[in-house]
């Protein structure tokens, strides 16, 4: 991708000599006294350091990596040796060779960051995923190398700074790479669920199912791809988890409204076998079942369960319709053997048994309770009527030996309304007993003979 071997500036050319420059005064042949085997002491130990700094530059000219600043300090080393300055020689290669381990460390280290990211790329190349942003990092930390940095006397090349590039890149690559596999991942189960859910048995026509069920879940299958293209793999990861989701609760929904059609199904023969008129329930379940067997899942199993609550709901209106009806008869029957007729009540049973046969049961119902109010009137007033006649034949019990003229009449004619009372006649028995409560008022409130 990129050139791993940097340099600032071309070398000099010429092969670097592997002696050191003549040196004219030829100190080593003097004569050996205190001083001179001193200065001998220290030029023996500034040429083993540079010679050992020169071996391993030497070394590491075979890399790739630029070790041209160790190589300037080394030549100043040389040239404090040249100038007979020893200790500075010393220290000089000293650095030259801090230098050259230093940028052989940074470079490694360099040269690892760029193979990672390289690999990353690849890897991310191999999924699909798009890798132009990630590919110019490369450039960006070479441009970053190359401004270098100025370290331990040295204009070195900023590997350290470059790496970081480097591997802040390849971190965020692989975190970008492990969410695109998870969306990849539900992606894959959201299209198994998907083919499963097209494939569920029981359907007439598996292609119109498979069309009506899946259909708007392929598109979202595509949004997600889409958006994993688009390098947004949270989005789609989201899109497929809720794909698998829906078509597994599609799955359940269809196998809820397959079993809850053949309960209503069997329900409708029952009540049909019973007399219940129920044709509505039976057109609306024909409409459910093709709904279903078109994929039309979600509504199918909708109105399955709304014909589950109609059909039973018809079935208790039936049931207590015809159950009302037959007990209004049995008592209207009992009134009207007590001289009981009402008008109203009659419309109100004929109405009853009119929408019973037209299958309006809940009308029917209506219609019922229209004659049981009328029902519960007369009741209600026969009881009003019994207790007046008993409070007025209390009041004649007390009144009885008192030697009253009239007394005799108002027996007579309370008497004629218990009869009638008992024989049904609510009307004459309350006008008689009206007669005598005049009679009996007139009686107790007349005022007493003068002595």
């Amino acid at each position: 991708m990129y050139s791993a071997t940097h340099r600032f500036r071309e070398r000099s050319p010429g092969v670097i000599a592997t002696r050191f420059l003549e040196r004219e005064d030829h100190m080593f042949d003097d004569k050996v006294t205190g001083i001179g085997f001193l200065k001998t002491t220290k030029a023996r130990h500034a040429e083993e350091a540079i010679g050992h700094t020169e071996g391993l530059v030497t070394v590491l000219r075979l890399t790739m990596a630029d070790i041209k600043p160790a190589e300037d300090a080394l030549k100043i080393a040389k040239q404090f040796f040249g100038a007979h300055q020893y200790a500075k020689a010393v220290q000089a290669a000293r650095r030259a060779e801090s230098i050259a381990v230093t940028l052989d460390e940074r470079f490694g280290k360099y040269q690892k960051s760029l193979k990672d990211l390289q690999s990353r790329i690849e890897s991310m190349k191999r999924l699909g995923l798009d890798t132009e942003a990630i590919e110019k990092v490369a450039g960006i930390a070479e441009e970053k190398l190359l401004d270098g940095i100025r370290e331990n006397g040295a204009f070195i090349p900023n590997y350290l700074e470059a790496r970081d590039i480097l591997e802040r890149a390849t971190q965020q690559g692989r975190a970008f790479q492990e969410k695109a596999e998870i969306a990849s991942n539900r992606i894959f189960v959201a299209e198994l669920a998907i083919e499963s859910l097209a494939n569920l048995k029981g359907a007439t026509d598996n292609g119109a199912f498979a069309h009506g069920a899946a259909s708007s879940l392929e598109q979202a299958i595509h949004d997600a791809t889409k958006e994993l293209a688009l390098g947004n793999p949270g989005n789609a990861a989201e899109i497929a988890k809720e794909i698998e989701e829906k078509a597994r609760r599609l799955k359940t929904q269809f196998a809820e409204a397959t079993k809850t059609l053949t309960e209503v199904d069997a329900k409708v023969i029952d009540l049909r076998g019973e007399g219940v008129l129920i044709h509505s329930v039976e057109t609306q379940l024909k409409m459910a079942r093709d709904m279903l067997d078109r994929g039309l899942i979600e509504p199918a199993a909708a109105m399955a369960l709304r014909l589950q609550a109609d059909a039973k709901s018809i079935a208790d209106q039936y049931q207590k319709a015809t159950t009302t009806l037959a007990d209004a008869e049995l008592l209207y029957g009992r009134l009207q053997r007590e001289g009981f007729h009402s008008y109203e009540a009659d419309a109100a049973l004929r109405d009853a048994r009119r929408t019973i046969r037209e299958g309006s049961y809940g009308r029917a119902i209506e219609h019922l309770e229209r004659a049981l109010q009328a029902f519960a009137r007369r009741t209600n007033a026969r009881s009003s009527l019994g207790k007046d006649i008993e409070e007025t034949r209390t009041r004649v019990r007390l009144l009885a030996g008192s030697g009253l003229s009239f007394m005799p009449d108002i027996q007579e004619v309370l008497g004629r309304a218990e009869r009638e009372f008992q024989q049904g006649n609510y009307s004459g028995s309350s006008e008689d007993l009206r007669i005598a409560t005049v009679l009996l008022d007139g009686v107790t409130h007349a005022p007493s003979p003068k002595k």
